[in-house]
């Protein structure tokens, strides 16, 4: 390998690269005091300190170098070449840009001896750099060139000897160029040498290898043919061995054993054939194999098991087999081929096990699996498998299938009233009578809770889906009998089509769920189809939550105080406060709009709070105003009254503002006796 091929290998570079790393541990500490001596220089001159921002960029950087080489000499063998090329030169190129810039700002200012000491501190920086930064090629000349020819060029205006210490300085930078092309050739040159070295020792070394490892074949060797001659004695020994050991295994193995001719004949089995079918060697030798036949594979499929198996000389797979008493069990079963010499066919050996517990407890696995455990309905994972076969088969056949939503209405009172075990037993109820109604391509699925869907598949048009809903409404609407308890319940559903209103399981469900809350708004106890509108009113809602959030952030939020005028009197006897929502540049909200929105996001506790906290505060402004103690009502929500911090947010704000708790008036509106 020649030195130009050497130079631009990885080898090289990495090399070159590990060479700069462990210069820059002796070039940090160099730039360090020459930082300092230019600081002491121009202050011993100037009386004042450097530009801070050089100074500090500078030490920065410096610094920054420092770790990076701490850094590497730990942690650098876990770094590409790459990124430890760029954390050597980025700062270094930092570090250089900063000293091509002092001269500018210290050289207009500064007196010819500052100038010198300047000149000959960046000079010996740059007679090191030839040498130092002889691993890197183009930043140790950048390097070079920056700390002399900003000297040179602004030297060259002063007083007396400038031009020819300007024409020094170019010579010096040529000169130094020169120094650092030639340390660079050198330490190139010395390590190609150094490789190819180490190569031709390599070399030597695997060629000294190679002559020991022949002789240790040929010593090898000999004591093989030793060993041959005595392990051929041996041979016929070991043979009928493990002849004896492979006919007790057979013998003894817990799984049945059957060799066949290639007509099917049996010429042997294992007593585990006869513990597992119940025939004796004697019945089943020389009998066919198909005796274990069952009725449950047509007979095309045993005929292409024996197609492939004697197209591959293999087969496995599963089988139900009969016994002998007649029952049935199911058996994996691999079926061998036994060759001869010429590669011929001659023998059959079928190995197989019980596996019937083993599939049953998979079968109920798999129920258990897809099934929800209360009701026996499908769960989740069997809908969405269902729905998605829907789905394909209704786009095959260009048809049209429905889900259906069911949500009971007020079962969360049930449970809370009644019990959960009550809950559970009206939940089964409602299955069964569901599952009545239903024809048997429906799909009938409980999601949890009170929440059930029905897949109808291949339906005409909606009025199929709407007398569906209707029925099962009307049944579950009649009293269930339970125990003791006359219990009457109705339900909301909602209804999506299939491919009007989605084309994908997610948006189905998504719209069907939409038209099941559309149908609660409506007054419950009946059903509603989806359209876009719901769509764009959850959107709207969701945009309303999220402005209403930034309201509470941004203080958007007021009370107007509205008098409350005694009718005989006409006297003012308090006031109630009204929540009011700015919103630029829509102007005002009306509460009707926004508080059924933080109702169900949840926001209505951060802005009941925050209600409570400013009547008080208000309350207590009127009276440090001098109008007395004045009584103030909030509304307050129904979400608010179910939360049990309402009373402690109302003790905290009256002891906080100082205000009498009397003063305070909570006024609940009918909704609160109807919420769910």
């Amino acid at each position: 390998m020649n030195l130009l091929q050497y130079k631009d290998s990885t080898d090289l570079r990495t090399v070159l690269l590990d060479d700069a790393y462990r210069q820059g541990h002796g070039g940090v500490p160099m730039t360090a005091i020459a930082t300092i001596g230019v600081v002491v220089i121009h202050w011993i001159n100037s009386g004042s300190l450097l530009s801070p921002l050089w100074l500090g960029t500078q030490l920065g950087v410096t610094a920054l170098r420092g770790m990076i080489l701490i850094y590497d000499t730990r942690c650098g063998h876990q770094l590409g070449f790459e990124l430890r090329r760029h954390l050597l030169t980025i700062p270094m190129l930092a570090t250089t840009l900063a000293w091509a810039v002092l001269p500018y700002l210290i050289f207009p200012a500064a007196g010819p001896e500052e100038q010198l000491g300047l000149i000959c501190v960046m000079s010996g920086l740059a007679g090191g750099a030839a040498s130092v930064l002889a691993p890197l090629q183009w930043v140790g000349r950048l390097y070079i060139i920056c700390m002399l020819m900003p000297g040179a060029v602004l030297v060259y205006g002063m007083p007396g000897a400038g031009p020819v210490i300007s024409a020094l300085g170019f010579c010096f930078m040529v000169v130094m160029l020169m120094t650092h092309a030639q340390a660079r050739k050198v330490l190139v040159v010395a390590h190609t040498r150094l490789a190819e070295n180490q190569r031709l020792l390599g070399n030597i070394q695997t060629h000294q290898r190679a002559a020991e490892r022949l002789n240790d074949e040929l010593l090898a060797t000999q004591d093989a043919l030793r060993r041959q001659n005595a392990s051929l004695e041996d041979e016929v020994e070991k043979r009928t061995a493990r002849i004896r050991l492979a006919f007790s295994v057979i013998e003894n193995t817990t799984e049945g054993v059957m060799v066949m001719t290639t007509d099917g004949t049996v010429v042997e089995v294992n007593p585990a054939f006869t513990v597992i079918t119940g025939y004796p060697p004697e019945e089943a030798i020389g009998g066919p194999s198909s005796v274990l036949r069952s009725n449950k594979h047509e007979a095309s499929d045993y005929d292409q098991m024996w197609q492939l198996l004697r197209k591959h000389g293999k087969w496995e797979g599963e089988l139900w087999s009969r016994k002998r008493d007649g029952s049935v069990f199911l058996e994996h079963r691999v079926v061998d081929a036994v060759r001869d010499e010429y590669g011929h066919i001659v023998h059959y050996v079928s190995i197989f096990n019980d596996v019937t517990e083993s599939h049953y407890k998979d079968e109920q696995l798999r129920h258990l699996a897809f099934h929800d455990p209360l009701t026996g309905l499908g769960n989740r994972s069997l809908l969405q498998e269902n729905l998605v076969q829907g789905i394909a088969l209704a786009d095959r056949h260009k048809s049209r299938l429905a889900v259906l939503f069911f949500d009971l209405d007020q079962f969360k009172a049930i449970n809370d009233n009644l019990g959960h075990q009550v809950g559970d037993r009206l939940l089964q109820a409602v299955a069964l009578r569901l599952k009545e109604n239903l024809r048997t391509s429906d799909t009938l699925a409980r999601l949890g809770g009170d929440e059930f869907v029905v897949v109808m598949n291949d339906i005409r048009d909606s009025e199929d889906c709407a007398v569906l809903a209707a029925k099962v409404l009307r049944e579950i609407s009649t009293p269930f009998d339970l125990d003791e308890s006359r219990i009457h319940v109705r339900s909301s559903v909602g209804i999506a089509i299939y491919p009007d209103d989605g084309r994908d399981v997610q948006t189905l469900m998504r719209n069907a769920d939409m038209a099941m809350y559309a149908a609660k708004s409506a007054g419950r106890n009946t059903f509603r189809f989806f359209h876009a509108t719901l769509s764009e009113d959850a959107h709207r809602r969701m945009e309303m939550e999220a402005a209403l959030q930034d309201a509470i952030a941004m203080n958007q939020l007021s009370l107007h105080y509205q008098p409350k005028v005694a009718p005989t009197s006409g006297r003012v006897e308090g006031y109630e406060a009204l929540l009011r929502w700015q919103l630029p540049p829509r102007g005002f909200i009306s509460p009707d709009n926004f508080i059924p929105v933080a109702e169900d996001s949840g926001l209505i506790r951060s802005i009941g709070a925050w209600v409570v906290a400013e009547a008080c505060a208000q309350i207590a402004r009127w009276h440090q105003q001098g109008f007395g103690w004045q009584h103030v009502a909030i509304n307050v929500s129904a979400k608010q009254l179910l939360q049990d911090d309402l009373l402690e947010i109302i003790r905290v704000e009256t002891r906080r503002q100082a205000v009498p708790p009397d003063l305070l008036e909570i006024e609940v509106t009918e909704s609160v006796l109807v919420s769910k």
